[in-house]
C-alpha cells in the first residue's frame, strides 16, 4: 500500500543541502519500500570543462593545476542525489549510490545495504534526499514509499 508520494524540484539553490520530506506511518507493518529517482543524470552543458577544472582547482594546492587528462577523465559531469530514511528523528539508513533510480527496502529482520534492519511501526519517518551535486538549473525528483 502506497503511504507517501512527492515530485519534488531541487535546484542549484539546494547543493549541499538535505531535503528532508516527512511522513506519518499510520499502522505497523512487516516491510517498508522506498522508491526514488531523479533527473536528468547526466549534466549536458557547454560548460563542463570549465566546471571541472575549477572544482579541480578548488582541491588542489595554491599554484598546482590539474591536467587536461585530469579534467577530461571526470567527464561528463552528473547530477548527484542521495537518499537516506529516518524513522522518529533517527537515522535508518543512507544510500550513497550513484544510480539516478533506485528501490530499498526495511523489515524487522533485514534491509537493503546500508540500511539498518528496523521494525516497520507506526510514527513519523522521513525520506531525506541530499544534494550532493546540482549541475542543471533543476532536477525532478520523485518519491513512494510503500507499506506491506
Amino acid at each position: 500500500m502506497k503511504i507517501f508520494s512527492a515530485e519534488v524540484a531541487v535546484t542549484r539553490d539546494d547543493l549541499h543541502k538535505h531535503l528532508k520530506y516527512p511522513f506519518r506511518h499510520l499502522r505497523d507493518a512487516e516491510k517498508l519500500t522506498v522508491r526514488y529517482s531523479y533527473s536528468p543524470k547526466r549534466y549536458e552543458g557547454d560548460d563542463s570543462y570549465a566546471l571541472a577544472r575549477a572544482a579541480f582547482s578548488a582541491s588542489y594546492p595554491e599554484g598546482a593545476e590539474p591536467s587536461c587528462a585530469d579534467i577530461e577523465a571526470e567527464l561528463p559531469l552528473n547530477n548527484h542525489l542521495t537518499l537516506s530514511l529516518e524513522r522518529e528523528g533517527k537515522l535508518v539508513g543512507t544510500a550513497h549510490r550513484h544510480a539516478p533510480d533506485a528501490e530499498y527496502y526495511v523489515t524487522a529482520a533485514s534491509a537493503s545495504p546500508g540500511f539498518t534492519p528496523t521494525a516497520v511501526e507506526k510514527g513519523e519517518w522521513a525520506v531525506v534526499l541530499s544534494a550532493h551535486a546540482v549541475l542543471d538549473e533543476k532536477l525532478t525528483a520523485t518519491i513512494e514509499v510503500e507499506a506491506e
